[in-house]
């Protein structure tokens, strides 16, 4: 993106987590929280003299975590470092932008969000009953997708990237805030308990039962 909104003079992107519990029918789930992941050197437009300057244009952690202006949160309320909360962006751009929308910009988030799992969803659906023809509740499996958003100039979203693998590593303690209450949220909405443990492997049991009392041959008598 050539014009993206700036922070600080500074070109970021927002890690936006998606969890998908079920794909027939599906059912998908935005964190309401999010990380907003910053560039470390003041971006200028692409130009010839620039374009090898990873610092200025991309904004993945891994990589400017290794720059001189790296900036690392010191506590879990330190949202002025290299990276900081999807909160604390919209607050920026609220406080500085008077047309702006909070709920607005959450909504057309959501909407890509959810309009990016629906456009996979006959392939996922398909490849998931070959898999797991038994799971009658449609809860046996799940992900959490870290979806890549970046906002321009005009404050419309973008997606950039899907991540079906995203990092839930910890290097900063606002880090460790954001994926704990992730995680925490998550395993709340899969609603795991011994009993259910207990229910599916019972239910399974007799399936195999009666399957087994079906195929078994006859007996001469």
């Amino acid at each position: 993106m050539a014009k993206p909104y700036l922070i600080d003079d500074l070109k970021f992107d927002l890690r936006i987590y998606v969890l998908v519990f079920g794909v027939d029918p599906l059912r998908v789930f935005m964190f309401k929280e999010g990380l907003a992941r910053f560039a470390t050197e003041t971006y200028t437009g692409p130009a010839k003299t620039n374009l090898d300057n990873l610092y200025m244009h991309l904004t993945n952690y891994a990589i400017n975590k290794n720059g001189a202006n790296f900036v690392k949160n010191s506590d879990v309320d330190d949202d002025g470092g290299t990276k900081r909360t999807l909160t604390t962006v919209l607050e920026y751009i609220e406080a500085n932008e008077p047309n702006f929308s909070r709920e607005q910009m959450m909504d057309s988030i959501e909407d890509i969000c959810v309009k990016t799992v629906i456009a996979v969803q006959p392939a996922l659906s398909h490849a998931y009953r070959t898999c797991q023809p038994d799971d009658l509740e449609n809860s046996m499996c799940f992900q959490i997708l870290g979806m890549d958003i970046m906002i321009d100039q005009k404050l419309k979203p973008w997606l950039i990237e899907v991540n079906h693998l995203s990092s839930f590593g910890t290097d900063s303690p606002l880090d460790k805030r954001v994926k704990f209450d992730l995680i925490w949220d998550t395993f709340h909405l899969l609603n795991l308990s011994i009993k259910r443990k207990k229910k599916t492997k019972r239910d399974r049991a007799d399936q195999f039962s009666r399957r087994m009392h079906k195929e078994a041959p006859l007996t001469k008598q």
